[in-house]
């Protein structure tokens, strides 16, 4: 038979090693001395892997289904030790980046790995249920991020029960973006493109944030339901038409007049609004404040669900501002009204004076902006422009915290159309 470690202990050699394998601190497994803890011991031979599969053909099933849940229970023990060793190395700042390059991972992987050790240190329970081999890899590092001292046994318990994409999910429900949160999604988006010259294609890759990704999403999507085969023709994959719906936008783009002061029809979102934690949209929490901006470009149909996800009661569409409204404003700014800026497309609608602060639907309370400029005011940036809109040069960029200068700013809105 081919030198290698036995999986089963009933079929392990009698003779023990020469040198027992270090084992953690806790129970040893029921397991054999040549399947310990320790995967490779110092002189071990490397297993081999044909051989060892030849072997466990012919083991019953029910015996190979309890050596893999015993392989997995001390993987997942040794995962803890693992991670309890990298939160000393961290708290003695032995640990940075290059853990990823040492482990074999990305550094996406590797800080995930030190912020789950981070997390545990005030988990106890979480950490004894991952030691016991109840929560997967996966499970643990979702988990953490969702729970809490105060509420952590319930999570123990309860998490081996939940996949990790509902994990982050939930914890993303519960964790209501900042403006900070916005401004960093806005601040990653990216589209980059470049040609395949010997195949002759242009690849395309990018990121876009909450609102805009929806947007895109919405667009091509509707897009791609309404595109039909001629007759008698077979349909098209859904991937061709996502790629002819693309095509077409920047061929109504190249034919749209540039001045032109309407962009087009509006998306329609649902906003689903739970009874607490923030609104979500395509399952994207939305940072306070952005529901508002939506209210006025776009078509908003509000979903109240309850505390388990389960749509109750579904809203009526609607928009806080009426086309003649939008229409009104667009032709009276005729550009982006952040000072500076002289973008005449893709034009938003905003309210100087937040609704959710008091702010009214009135045409003086209303400009148009980029939709660039228009994440960077309140309520979802730190930046109010206020002042007179009807006065090309009535309106001013302050910071909310510039309380002084904000009243200064307010008393030109009272003012006529006609004054600065």
């Amino acid at each position: 038979m081919a030198d290698h470690r036995h999986p089963d202990p009933d079929l392990a050699p009698d003779e023990p090693p020469d040198e027992p394998p270090d084992e953690p601190p806790g129970d040893t497994p029921d397991v054999g001395p040549n399947c310990g803890p320790d995967l490779v011991p110092p002189g071990a031979a490397a297993i081999d892997f044909p051989a060892l599969l030849d072997e466990l053909r012919t083991y019953p099933t029910d015996r190979l289904t309890a050596l893999r849940g015993r392989a997995v229970a001390e993987q997942r023990r040794w995962r803890l030790h693992e991670l309890a060793a990298i939160r000393v190395l961290d708290e003695r700042g032995r640990i940075d980046d290059t853990l990823a390059a040492t482990d074999g991972v990305s550094v996406r992987t590797a800080r995930a790995t030190v912020a789950t050790a981070r997390a545990l240190a005030d988990l106890p329970t979480i950490a004894a249920a991952a030691g016991a081999g109840r929560l997967s890899d996966a499970q643990l590092t979702e988990v953490v991020k969702l729970a809490v001292p105060a509420d952590e046994h319930v999570w123990a318990a309860a998490a081996s029960r939940w996949s990790p994409q509902d994990l982050a999910q939930e914890a993303r429900r519960r964790r209501p973006p900042t403006a900070a949160d916005a401004a960093a999604r806005r601040e990653a988006r990216h589209l980059r493109w470049w040609w395949d010259r010997e195949r002759g294609m242009l690849a395309l890759r990018g990121e876009l944030p909450d609102i805009d990704g929806a947007t895109v999403e919405t667009v091509l999507t509707e897009m791609v339901e309404r595109m039909r085969p001629a007759r008698c023709a077979p349909w098209a994959s859904r991937d061709h038409r996502a790629a002819d719906a693309l095509v077409e936008l920047c061929r109504e783009h190249t034919e749209r007049d540039p001045n032109a002061s309407t962009s087009g029809a509006r998306p329609h979102f649902v906003v689903e609004v739970p009874l607490a934690g923030p609104a979500t949209v395509a399952g994207i929490p939305l940072p306070v404040g952005m529901v508002e901006r939506l209210r006025a470009e776009a078509g908003v149909e509000p979903v109240l669900v309850d505390a388990e996800g389960a749509r109750r009661r579904v809203g009526r569409t609607e928009s806080a501002l009426g086309a003649k409204t939008r229409r009104v404003v667009r032709q009276r700014d005729g550009h982006c009204r952040f000072p500076g800026c002289d973008r005449r497309v893709g034009l938003e609608v905003h309210h100087l004076w937040p609704v959710s602060w008091g702010g009214t639907d009135a045409i003086a309370n209303l400009a148009t902006v980029c939709s660039t400029h228009h994440a960077r005011l309140a309520p979802q940036g730190r930046l109010l422009l206020l002042g007179n809109p009807n006065h090309p040069a009535g309106l001013t960029l302050l910071d909310r915290d510039d309380l002084l200068d904000l009243a200064a700013a307010t008393a030109p809105a009272r003012a006529g159309p006609d004054d600065p």
